[in-house]
This record gives structure tokens, sequence and C-alpha cells, in this order.
């Protein structure tokens, strides 16, 4: 019976030491998540830039170039609606049919290389979508963001 106790007694041992260890490393993960977000802005990455600007998922997929022509320009229209920092910022399509476009966000963080990007988006006919703020708020400051968009075509699809 001895016996049986100190086994239990070992087992019980082993699982609270082995919560512990889990509990202590994702601590570290979460300390490592604050440094990142503490970074001067002229050291973030592209892809930290695009995580910082587009928090809500809308950040399209990386595009190049006037992918799309022209064509379906003048059916998309900017709107704004007023948020924390800037405004959040929506295209219009106003057409019947799916359009596929280049928005080329401009900016210009202090010491930092990046200052641009350029993101595609589909947005089905009489739909707005949301690209972003027209302001970064980053620790403490606030960036200027223009969106322009560079090229807009018809979906055949």
């Amino acid at each position: 019976m001895k016996l049986h106790n100190f086994y239990l007694f070992l087992v019980a041992t082993i699982f609270f030491l082995g919560c512990k260890t889990d509990k202590t490393n994702s601590n570290d993960t979460d300390s490592n998540i604050t440094d990142t977000k503490l970074k001067d802005i002229s050291e973030l990455s592209y892809i930290e830039i695009y995580r910082t600007l587009f928090v809500d998922g809308n950040g399209g997929f990386d595009a190049h170039g006037d992918l799309y022509g022209q064509d379906a320009i003048s059916y998309l229209s900017f709107s704004e609606e007023p948020d924390s920092c800037g405004n959040i910022m929506y295209l219009l399509n106003t057409s019947k049919d799916s359009i596929t476009l280049a928005l080329k966000s401009s900016f210009n963080f202090p010491g930092n290389p990046n200052k641009e990007m350029l993101r595609a988006y589909k947005i089905p006919p009489n739909k707005k979508l949301s690209v972003g703020n027209s302001k970064l708020c980053y620790n403490g400051k606030d960036y200027n963001i223009k969106k322009e968009i560079t090229s807009a075509g018809f979906n055949k699809n």
C-alpha cells in the first residue's frame, strides 16, 4: 500500500511540474509579442508593417505593376468612417460586375526603407470593402497612409 501511495505522489508531482513548465513557456511567448510591439518604427520589416496596417485581415494579396488595366477605375469610389486612429477607408464597387484592382498604400516612417505596399483586391458588384486606415497609430505617434488605385479591371469569371 505504501508503494502505491508513493507512485501516486510521484505521478502527481510530475504532472504539476509539467503544467508549471508549460505556463512559463507561454509567458515567454507573451513577452516576445510585447517586445515586437515595442520596436521602433524604423526597425519594422515589411511583414510587420503589413500586420500593423491590416489588423482586420483585409490586406488583399501581394501585387506588382499594372496588372488589371484602367477600365474599371471609374466604378470605384473611396469612403471613410471615423476611427480611433484616422479614418477606416472603404472602396465601393458601383458596377454590375466584380472588379479586381491593385491598391497602393504609401507611407513615410522615419528611418524605415519600406515606403509603399501594392496589394490586390477583388470586390463583388455593389459591395464595399475595408482597405485599412488613413493613419497608422504606432507607439504613441500617428503616421499618414495614402491610398491610390493603380489599376482596376472587370473580373471575367
